[in-house]
């Protein structure tokens, strides 16, 4: 009997016109499959097991069986996300410390080789990358291989996948899962000059439904629906949600769903896993988690890089204390770099060498959250907030609501320590609270800890990459003496008693 590994790929091919449909079954457990066509010589269907055990299979008049065993190594399933948070589907943890890569897998092969080398090197756990090639600056060359071929008036012809190019596309997909590295596959963007962008609904929808029927079985893949959905004048909401109800609706795994903005995110959707968020206004994902209830992602705060758009030229520190305050805040950052090169091979479009110092800074922010565990964002000032009413009808302020029902539990002496408070970014779990200074140069730190408790206090300079315990089994209050400059954290660690979210 045929042995698959769990969330591995269970394939069988046709050598027929018509495409494979499948039901397979393990006990309760069934899943319809659609198949799609391999290439000019074979149809094929793909299968992911997620459970383990002997599974059966009806394809039209063709039954049989294979036996599932469990996953290993670095095998840990498809992403979901779990309240505010993400882990993998056997329960391992899973904190998306992202790149953007737009247009690496329409380079040449030297190049998506030495994309590949990077990543294998790199932080990176996950990697944003667009199906369809991308024409803006630094990003003008056209691909060796398109999607779709073209009929006899020059139009795409979605029937007429070219198989060339998927076969090797989804070999990199099989790469970056190799690697342990999530494809953020963007569908849609509005930066084409081929009219991928100007096809109809129906012709999106067929489009859609191959890459369903052929990708999906990819443990590692994510869809997002779009990038800067809102800069693609040619569709509207209405299409929008009708793809975001394709991908949700027909892919048998429920693989993760989002649709990233230019200006302003995405409505909610039942379609939708997690928010991708553009934005420089990093303080406000506290208010995106409460209205979306779901986990968010800063896909792009800005680029480390030195080219002349705003957008990418910040600093390695400045991209460094974005990602930090994106996480005090409540969400997780994605890295980008765009440093000028005369031959064009920009990171954040073609891939190639990564030449920033951000990078090794990613790495360490990403250790230091694996090691402590995710976060949720503390007290800090209220976002979102309507102008009218009280405050106990502001149904978008859940930090003002919150922290008015604090401030009537504590002492005199607590609320004014509290209120002192409200502005510093402030992140919490069970048994760690950061608090993380970013520009600011404090000299020292009041701190107030719990009488009947015992913790350690770290300083941590995410520059430097440092971390120094100051105080060891502390508990009361304490003067923190700080190196008065940008890029310092203080880490709370509760080692007995209470936990504490405000520090």
């Amino acid at each position: 009997m045929k042995k698959v590994e769990l969330y591995d790929i269970f394939e069988l091919q046709f050598e027929t016109t018509i495409e494979p449909f499948g039901i397979f079954s393990n006990g309760d457990v069934k899943k319809e499959i659609k198949g799609f066509q391999l290439n000019d010589e074979a149809n094929a269907i793909r299968f992911m097991p997620e459970v383990a055990g002997v599974w059966e299979y009806t394809i039209g008049d063709l039954c049989g069986e294979f036996e599932v065993v469990p996953n290993t190594g670095n095998n840990h399933g498809k992403v979901i996300a779990n309240g505010f948070k993400f882990e993998y589907v056997d329960g391992e943890r899973y904190i998306p410390i992202g790149t953007t890569i737009y247009a690496w897998t329409h380079q040449t092969d030297e190049l998506i080789d030495q994309t590949l080398e990077t990543l294998a090197d790199s932080p990176f756990n996950k990697v944003r990358m667009c199906l369809f090639p991308k024409s803006m600056p630094y990003n003008w060359n056209d691909p060796a291989l398109y999607p779709f071929h073209k009929d006899g008036d020059g139009n795409w012809d979605f029937t007429r996948p070219d198989f060339e190019f998927w076969t090797l596309f989804e070999s990199y997909i099989v790469k970056l899962q190799n690697l342990g590295i999530e494809a953020d596959l963007i569908l849609f963007h509005p930066y084409d000059r081929w009219g991928f962008k100007d096809l109809t609904r129906e012709e999106n929808l067929i489009y859609l439904g191959y890459v369903i029927h052929r990708l999906s079985a990819y443990r590692n893949i994510w869809w997002a629906v779009a990038n800067e959905y809102d800069f693609i004048l040619t569709k509207d909401h209405e299409d929008w949600d009708a793809f975001g109800e394709k991908l949700h609706s027909e892919d048998p795994y429920g693989h993760l769903i989002s649709n990233h903005n230019g200006l302003t995110p995405y409505p909610k959707r039942a379609w939708m896993t997690h928010c991708s968020i553009q934005t420089k206004d990093l303080i406000r994902s506290k208010y995106w988690r409460s209205v979306y209830e779901m986990p968010v992602i800063m896909e792009e705060f800005g680029y480390e890089g030195n080219i002349e758009f705003d957008w990418g030229n910040l600093s390695a520190f400045e991209t460094t204390h974005r990602a930090w305050l994106s996480v005090v805040s409540g969400a997780y950052p994605t890295h980008g770099e765009t440093f000028w090169r005369e031959d064009e091979v920009l990171w954040w479009a073609k891939g190639g060498v990564l030449y920033g110092d951000s990078p090794k800074r990613f790495a360490y922010l990403k250790n230091f959250l694996y090691e402590i565990g995710d976060l949720n964002a503390g007290i800090r000032e209220s976002v979102g907030q309507s102008p009218n009413g009280t405050t106990e009808d502001r149904s978008d302020n859940n930090d003002a609501v919150w922290f008015m029902q604090l401030m009537k539990k504590l002492s005199q002496e607590e609320r004014v320590n509290a209120m002192l408070n409200i502005i510093p970014s402030v992140a919490y779990n069970e048994n760690h609270v950061l608090q993380y200074f970013g520009k600011g140069c404090a000299l020292f730190k009041a701190l107030n800890l719990p009488t009947n408790g015992s913790y350690r206090v770290e300083v941590i300079d995410v520059w430097e990459m440092t971390r120094s315990v100051v105080l060891e089994e502390a508990s009361g209050s304490h003067r923190i003496e700080l190196p008065a400059k940008e890029g310092i954290a203080l880490l709370v660690t509760r080692l007995s008693g209470e936990a504490i979210v405000y520090i």
